[in-house]
């Protein structure tokens, strides 16, 4: 390796794979203008550009050309009527009702790791925390929530380096049989969770079939645990990595906001979002044509070196409110404050019981999809 590829971002490094991969990777990293890779799909690298297409709904289309989970690869007006249906669930006020168990739930989970101890915090507290969290929401027994969380593992292609196909279908299947015995035990006998919601739920004259139900509830289980299981994991190797920002963050609790958008920031959680031109568009010095594949990277828009100074720092006193992390517009991630809450509580937990934390003398495997940015094993020895 080269002095000038050692010194490259590690976010953006540790994707490279071959070297097709390396000169992709470097236009990233240049912050190159929108430009075509390999495969022709049009590459958004810098903010105001990511920025203007997330919001630019009318003319770059999430529809996938054909399956795909309901809201996440749809477009207005049913995505707007699939979201008004969930927004139900994940009010401001909804979610904050909520803080009191999460929080207790996060402490749970600290107390049982061991001071002086390597212990794997992805198993320990920063997968089981959202897994528990969304698997009561959706009214799933407590004695089913490994499942729960093993499923949305490998459907996110976590837990296995081939054969991720295979492994994700066979996932989905087994998640997609689970979830219509439920619904079927919901419409028999209603009860107070998010499946007996959706069963019942109309907006705008839309109501949801049984098959959009229960894609919709992996849709929830799948992101509500990967993103926030990520986010989390990512803040704890950072804040391991920067010992100083531990302390600061123990000194004073208010920080502690902060230190969550900041790592959405630096370690974005989904690195990069897909869309279809609608229409012939002129992004840059890009001429964009109708029916033309975009890219927009999140994870380079969030280090763009003309919005954030020195952007491979972390810094959590930095002004808040402009990362792409949870996307933009009317595709914004509707589980946005609940992953925030929970990882702030995971974090607030561990602060609480924990004067430091560090590395353990152990790998940390990544995982293994490059559309997702966290890790399969996290060893960290809390102080």
């Amino acid at each position: 390796m080269s002095p000038a590829d050692d010194a490259r971002p590690t976010i953006f490094r540790e994707m490279a794979r071959d070297a097709e991969r390396e000169a992709f990777i470097g236009r990233l990293i240049a912050g190159e203008g929108p430009f075509r890779d390999s495969d022709g799909t049009w590459v958004i690298s810098r903010f105001d550009e990511a920025r203007a297409i997330l919001l630019d709904a009318a003319r770059f289309s999430s529809r996938a050309e054909e399956g795909g989970f309901p809201l996440l690869q749809d477009d207005p007006p049913r995505h707007t009527a699939l979201r008004a249906l969930l927004q139900k669930a994940f009010t401001p006020g909804r979610i904050e009702a909520m803080r009191p168990q999460i929080e207790t739930i996060a402490r749970d989970l600290a107390a049982a790791i061991s001071v002086g101890e390597a212990t794997d915090v992805v198993g320990a507290i920063t997968s089981p925390l959202p897994v528990i969290v969304i698997a009561r929401m959706l009214g799933v027994p407590e004695a089913d929530r490994e499942r729960f969380r093993q499923w949305s593992n490998r459907f996110a292609g976590a837990g296995a380096a081939e054969g991720v196909d295979v492994v994700q279908m066979q996932a989905l299947m087994e998640m997609s049989a689970y979830l219509a015995a439920e619904l079927a035990k919901r419409r028999a006998a209603p009860g107070d969770d998010l499946i007996t919601a959706l069963a019942g739920a109309e907006a705008a004259g839309v109501t949801l079939t049984d098959n959009e139900i229960i894609s919709l509830s992996v849709l929830l289980l799948v992101a509500g645990n990967e993103t926030t299981t990520n986010l989390f994991s990512n803040m704890l190797n950072r804040l391991a990595a920067n010992p100083a920002e531990w302390r600061a963050l123990r000194d004073d609790p208010a920080l502690i906001d902060g230190a969550v958008e900041e790592i959405l920031r630096v370690d974005s959680p989904v690195q990069f979002t897909v869309r279809r031109a609608l229409a012939d568009v002129r992004i840059g010095e890009a001429a964009i044509e109708t029916g033309d594949t975009v890219a927009v990277y999140l994870a380079a828009a969030n280090r763009d070196p003309s919005k954030w100074p020195d952007p491979e720092r972390l810094d959590i006193n930095r002004e808040r409110g402009r990362q792409l992390a949870f996307g933009l517009g009317v595709h914004t991630c509707i589980g946005a404050p609940l992953a925030r809450l929970e990882a702030r509580a995971g974090l607030a937990a561990l602060l609480e019981r924990f004067e430091s934390v560090r590395f353990a003398d152990a790998p940390r495997p990544r995982t293994t999809t490059a559309l997702l940015r966290g890790f399969r094993q996290l060893p960290l020895v809390f102080g």
